[in-house]
């Protein structure tokens, strides 16, 4: 349905004195709305008469004219732009209060009780913020859409399964951008996607925490663990989007095909809504999302130079949340089948279809974009990072076959076979990926993709650790065989990372143990397999790090210390044993070469 403004009906914005009399009506009625929300604010609605209360939302009216061919156009009777927005802000206020009030186990009775006659829909109100989904006031759609989120928070397992399939079915109306808006799409994808990406208990560093209902207020206590868990209300709308979305995805792949930049916003949401149900962050089951990951290899072929700028890093930060190296596959021992593909599709458009050349990174089309300026940093990091994840998930599942499959001596050889045939594969894509870097930034020629990965990513901690423990896995997975490329071990070389990482952060051991103590890099990962690193592979280390090895190892040594000093305190968050019991077997290694060379 398409909201317009009837002639049949007084709405707001109409010529003659039918307007004064709707605006005068507006004046007077806000008056209920101002003083619900005044109230909200306070955190208490006690004071409020239930007239007063129940007002705003007995008041909700769709109307529905026959157009003459048959079919119905629905409109908001009686309210005018601003009624509307006050309306709505008043909702989401409403229920977001709720649910802090709840996740701090005290909530204001009134407030319970209006939130349920809401979730019983009693007046209607799901359908009034769906129609509003295709106002012609964009602010308005976008207000609907927080409002409705917030509502289907607070109602969680309660929320009607016809409410979603409405929402979801409300998206597919718009699936033919030129004959219908996809305005509406947009409001069901985001709508989801906030509530997927809604995170329980969640306060604001800033928020005053003892905001809680005023001692005169009337409160119910919360003492069911289920009413602070939002993953069902999330699982719900999953499900309901399942079943639609090879529909969805069809849409949206057309849209990118014919109308790259028209409905530029759209596809951002549409993407935004795919990586927030992909993300680790979700806590969404795997069952669940397995099915959203069956359609990835459509969007790679999409990448190329008539994608906006914006589009593509949507994208990658898309395809970046699929090989979650650092955080999920190096951890894992046998790797789904769904990101493998999506590395070794990453992997063949790098090396056989030119994929980075193609990189919008100063605007514009063709190899790097045709602008002026200083380019676009952070794209270009995206795709440097997806590059690198794309290898080390390629490796590490040859890895992982090659070790289940090698019992006997000629298999070990074949895994040898197939161990070179990847290394030069993977060769190639990091001499682009290195002529790539080096032709749009100011890095010296001779600078080790080692090295520069570590000044690219300096001003992002997470990308910066994750791109380390990338290079450190290809280069342990890839240079066990004697044979192996000394070009591309001193390209990948784990010492030359590690001695550059330590001058960028001036050799600070406490900002190596603030990363340790932090859960918001992979750095405790990278730390361990280093650490293992350098103890088997004690010497190439040492020569690789030459002058620098005294300084690197006096930042173990202090690191060492001030993770003790902590323990003897108990307060290390987790057990620390083997990354110390790791150290102190290098600082060995480190003062056995003092002592024969004295």
């Amino acid at each position: 349905m398409v909201l317009t403004k009837s002639r049949a009906a007084p709405v707001a914005g109409m010529d003659g004195p039918v307007k004064k009399k709707v605006k005068r009506s507006d004046e007077e009625n806000n008056s209920d709305l101002e003083s619900l929300q005044k109230n909200l604010l306070g955190q208490c609605l006690c004071s409020m008469p239930d007239s007063v209360l129940r007002k705003p939302f007995r008041s909700l009216k769709i109307l529905h004219q026959d157009d003459g061919h048959g079919c119905c156009t629905a409109y908001i009777a009686n309210w005018s732009r601003d009624r509307t927005l006050l309306f709505l802000s008043s909702v989401q206020l409403l229920c977001e209060v709720a649910l802090k009030q709840n996740a701090r186990g005290l909530v204001c009775s009134r407030i319970s009780d209006v939130c349920d006659a809401l979730i019983r829909n009693e007046h209607g109100l799901v359908d009034y913020l769906i129609e509003l989904s295709a106002h012609s006031d964009r602010f308005v759609s976008f207000a609907s859409g927080r409002a409705l989120s917030a509502f289907f928070l607070v109602s969680r397992a309660h929320v009607d399964p016809r409410w979603l399939d409405r929402l979801t079915d409300n998206a597919l109306s718009s699936s033919y951008p030129e004959t219908t808006h996809p305005q509406k799409m947009a409001f069901s994808l985001d709508v989801i996607k906030r509530v997927t990406e809604w995170k329980d208990c969640e306060e604001h560093p800033l928020e005053d925490k003892d905001c809680q209902p005023p001692p005169s207020c009337h409160v119910l206590s919360v003492s069911d663990p289920d009413s602070l868990d939002s993953s069902q209300i999330k699982c719900l709308c999953i499900k309901a989007l399942e079943a639609k979305w090879p529909a969805v995805v069809n849409s949206f792949d057309r849209i990118l095909r014919i109308y790259p930049t028209q409905h530029e916003s759209t596809v951002v949401t549409f993407l935004g809504l795919w990586e927030a149900i992909i993300s680790v962050k979700a806590n969404l089951s795997i069952v669940d999302t397995k099915p959203f990951y069956a359609h990835l290899a459509n969007f790679v072929a999409l990448l190329n130079a008539s994608v906006s700028p914006i589009v593509w890093r949507h994208m990658l930060d898309l395809f970046n949340e699929v090989l979650c190296y650092g955080s999920t596959l190096a951890l894992q021992d046998i790797l789904a089948e769904e990101p493998c593909s999506l590395a070794h599709l990453i992997v063949r458009s790098v090396k056989d279809w030119r994929l980075l050349e193609t990189i919008p990174y100063r605007g514009g089309s063709g190899r790097f974009g045709g602008g002026t300026g200083d380019g676009d940093r952070p794209l270009l990091q995206k795709a440097v990072l997806l590059v690198l994840k794309a290898v080390a998930v390629t490796v590490k599942e040859t890895r992982c076959e090659s070790s289940s499959d090698s019992s006997v001596a000629s298999e070990s050889e074949d895994v040898d076979a197939d161990m070179a045939v990847i290394e030069r594969s993977i060769r190639e894509v990091l001499r682009q990926l290195d002529n790539c870097v080096k032709a749009l930034l100011p890095f010296h020629p001779e600078t080790p993709l080692a090295q520069w990965v570590v000044q690219l990513f300096s001003d992002q901690d997470d990308a910066l650790i994750e791109g380390m423990v990338c290079c450190l896995d290809v280069s342990v997975g890839l240079f066990h065989r004697e044979n192996a490329s000394q070009d591309l071990r001193r390209a990948l070389s784990p010492a030359i990372s590690l001695a550059q990482f330590l001058r960028t952060v001036s050799h600070g051991s406490d900002v190596l143990l603030d990363y340790l103590v932090s859960n918001e890099t992979c750095f405790l990962l990278y730390l361990l397999r280093l650490l293992k690193y350098i103890r088997r592979n004690w010497i190439e280390f040492a020569t690789t790090c030459g002058n620098e090895l005294s300084d690197i190892m006096s930042v173990f040594s202090r690191l060492h210390l001030a993770i003790e000093r902590l323990i003897a305190r108990s307060l290390f968050p987790y057990n620390i044993n083997p990354v110390l019991r790791l150290l102190e077997k290098c600082e060995q290694l480190y003062e056995n070469i003092n002592v024969q060379q004295f």
